[in-house]
């Protein structure tokens, strides 16, 4: 299995298990608005609130990655791109319909531990079929890691 199939059926699982979460606010928390929402333009009826989660706030998501989801069924699109601001790693990932999360568009994202800045663009069709254009919505997250999680477990 090549890696990036290996990672999209690794994405379907942890939407799978933690798409109970970000709806009903289940497991080892809720999952938690992105600091500043992408304003949809050219969509009168906009978008619904992007979350975004990290294994703090969910078991499902490893200590390495990040889980945004737009709070509604629709095709998707958009885009994150997102920074590590301690290592300078960088990446981008497409919001895509998971049925895991009733059609809610989500994108699994593996920074590695450290302050992680993204933003939330582009192109993203809405749960009214309008095609919309995010003007980027940002977010800071603080992505624990694995070795982060054994450290608290110790103490």
């Amino acid at each position: 299995m090549n890696k990036n199939t290996s990672r999209a059926v690794r994405a379907a699982a942890v939407v799978a298990m933690g798409g109970a979460a970000v709806f009903a606010g289940s497991g080892t928390g809720a999952a938690a608005p992105i600091d500043f929402q992408p304003i949809p333009v050219l969509c009168p009826a906009g978008i619904a609130e992007t979350q975004s989660l990290t294994h703090t706030e969910n078991d499902a998501v490893e200590g390495d990655e990040v889980l945004y989801v737009v709070n509604q069924q629709s095709v998707g699109g958009g885009t994150v791109s997102w920074i590590n601001v301690n290592t300078g790693v960088t990446g981008t990932a497409t919001l895509e319909s998971t049925e895991g999360l009733w059609g809610a568009p989500a994108a699994l994202t593996e920074p590695e531990a450290g302050t992680v800045l993204a933003a939330i663009w582009g192109m993203h069709e809405n749960e009214a079929g309008e095609q919309c254009f995010l003007l980027p919505g940002i977010d800071i997250a603080q992505v624990p890691g694995e070795a982060d999680e054994g450290e608290a477990d110790e103490g």
